[in-house]
């Protein structure tokens, strides 16, 4: 969009507002990420926060987890978790790997005062690593090395943390060198062999 200074031109605003009151939900979840950022606009999470309903409320995954966002910190509208749990929720069944990674660390960790459920962080990990979420390829790849709540699985977890690797997360290097040391140089090349090979073959 045209900007004047750090402001969007009138007439554009008044275009994009105009489009989303007649219920064009791109429009919406544009202009509440514009006033939850202040970006074009001045800083309003109220505004925020009406917009990003209207497009969560016709099922737009990215203004759902927004949303959750306000809900969960009380930005715009009043705190409220289970608001928060239930458009995390709706967000992440709707197919947002970073909701979907939300909602696997809120049922690891009982944020938002969730109830902890080890199936369904893992089911929420998985959901989101399958995307290629760097944060839940980690989140996967350290429960699986540590063995605190799932059976270990070093050859499983050696993967995840790769993989995080390559999408970019640098804490995951750690974690990795940390498996590693414990490897032996046989098991670890075994690793890196079927990993290379799943590559290859597109699994």
């Amino acid at each position: 969009m045209t900007e004047t200074g750090n402001l969007i031109e009138p007439a554009l605003l008044v275009a994009l507002e105009q489009a989303a009151i007649q219920g064009n939900t791109q429009a919406q979840y544009r202009l509440g990420l514009m006033h939850a950022n202040g970006d074009g606009v001045p800083l309003n999470y109220v505004k925020a926060a009406q917009w990003l309903t209207a497009a969560a409320e016709q099922h737009v995954p990215e203004a759902q987890r927004l949303l959750a966002w306000l809900y969960a910190n009380g930005y715009g509208v009043e705190q409220d978790y289970a608001q928060a749990r239930h458009w995390f929720t709706c967000a992440a069944e709707g197919g947002d790997a970073k909701a979907q990674y939300s909602l696997g660390f809120m049922y690891q960790t009982g944020y938002y005062e969730t109830t902890p459920d080890t199936r369904e962080m893992l089911k929420w990990f998985q959901r989101s690593a399958d995307q290629g979420n760097a944060s839940a390829q980690l989140a996967l790849g350290k429960l699986l090395a540590e063995s605190k709540r799932v059976a270990q699985n070093d050859e499983a977890a050696f993967q995840w943390l790769t993989l995080a690797i390559m999408n970019g997360n640098e804490a995951a290097k750690k974690e990795l060198a940390m498996l590693s040391s414990r490897l032996d140089p046989a098991q670890l090349e075994q690793f890196r062999n079927a990993m290379m090979q799943r590559m290859m073959s597109g699994g």
